[in-house]
């Protein structure tokens, strides 16, 4: 049966129900702390590594009685008031947006597609990242380093992790020993070399929305002990099509075996010309696009597919917004506010319906809110 709302419930914020994804290996306590969540039994001794703060799967809080509502009914129930016509029209009904909170510590050589090519079973996956803290990241290939010799040092390693990934399982090898070979593997070929290792800065933007471009997470406990804290957005697309590992650092899991790797088509999809490896290209800070009676609002990302706004607002200070063009999703950084009857908490996330037209964000403390819409 379509689910029935009134009104006044297509007019007022929806929170986002918290979905936390545990990550014992290389998460961490940022996001389970920015939630308030640092007291809670059921994240006691535990790591996070993403919450999803939009995504197609999505439950939502009713502001009408508290009820959970799944994104798909919230829109289905009335696509034009939950999207906004202009949305409708350019996106259609169904959203494929992904928004993720991150702490992460390092992940495998990737690439994307890259829009208007085509590769097997590959979809294109366009994600920006905001870093909220210093971190470490690899991005784009070397240009005075010899691709082949690149190439060639990845199937290397990835044949001798394969054949090594055999032995443990058939009894012949430790995994001790095989993570041991591995790793003196790696430094003998050393594929950073032919790489950009880059520091991040807070407020630094990376856009990946071109596609065919090397990207990682970098780990480096010494510098950077809480990994990389990274505000994504992306089109949502599941791993499995859009993720092409050509790196997964030497990585074994328990029994031995690996995740899959896709050194071919990860060396077959890089963009290796000059421009699309131009740092300066894809890597920028935020513009300011206005500042005025205590709110300040900065654009992080521009792309065809997305667009990210950061909303500082000083205690005690207003903010005026129009949603009616498309609905927004507000994700709340830090600080707490007020819209109409509802307290925007700090680390939770909103949807703003586009039948709430102009809306009023009051600061009850010093704010800094994320605001995602689509480019209509």
């Amino acid at each position: 049966m379509p689910l029935s709302l009134d009104q006044r419930s297509l007019q007022a914020p929806w929170r986002i129900v918290d979905e936390l994804i545990e990550q014992p290996s290389w998460g961490g306590r940022y996001i389970i702390d920015l939630k308030g969540l640092g007291s809670s039994e059921q994240w006691s001794g535990k790591k996070v590594g993403q919450s999803y703060e939009l995504s197609r799967k999505a439950k939502l809080f009713n502001p009408a009685d508290d009820s959970k509502v799944t994104l798909a009914d919230l829109i289905a129930s009335d696509p034009a008031a939950v999207l906004g016509a202009p949305v409708l029209t350019k996106f259609g009904a169904d959203i494929s947006l992904l928004i993720k909170l991150t702490q992460a510590k390092g992940n495998s050589f990737q690439v994307h597609l890259p829009e208007g090519k085509t590769l097997g079973h590959w979809e294109p996956k366009p994600e920006a990242w905001f870093y909220l803290a210093p971190g470490l990241f690899t991005f784009g290939i070397k240009l005075d380093k010899s691709f082949t010799d690149f190439s060639n040092a990845l199937h290397k390693i990835d044949d001798c992790m394969r054949r090594l990934s055999d032995e443990v399982k058939g009894g012949q090898l430790s995994l001790d020993e095989a993570k041991q070979k591995t790793q003196e593997l790696i430094a003998s070929v050393d594929p950073y070399q032919y790489v950009n290792v880059v520091v991040a800065e807070a407020d630094q933007i990376i856009d990946l929305t071109a596609g065919g471009i090397h990207h990682s997470w970098e780990e480096d406990n010494e510098r950077f002990p809480d990994g990389n804290l990274v505000y994504e957005v992306q089109v949502d697309v599941p791993d499995e099509r859009c993720s092409m590992r050509g790196f997964d650092k030497g990585k074994f899991l328990p029994d031995g075996s690996l995740r899959p790797t896709h050194v071919a088509d990860y060396l077959a999809t890089i963009e290796q010309d000059a421009e699309h490896n131009e740092l300066s290209r894809h890597i920028s800070k935020p513009q300011l696009l206005s500042e005025q009676n205590g709110a300040k609002v900065e654009s992080l990302f521009r792309t065809p597919y997305f667009n990210l706004d950061r909303i500082s607002i000083e205690a005690g200070a207003e903010y005026r917004d129009d949603a009616s063009g498309g609905f927004h999703h507000l994700f709340i950084h830090a600080g707490n506010a007020q819209l109409g009857d509802t307290k925007l908490a700090q680390g939770q996330s909103y949807l703003i319906p586009a039948a709430t037209g102009i809306y009023n964000i009051a600061a009850t403390e010093k704010a800094a809110i994320f605001k995602t819409y689509l480019p209509v």
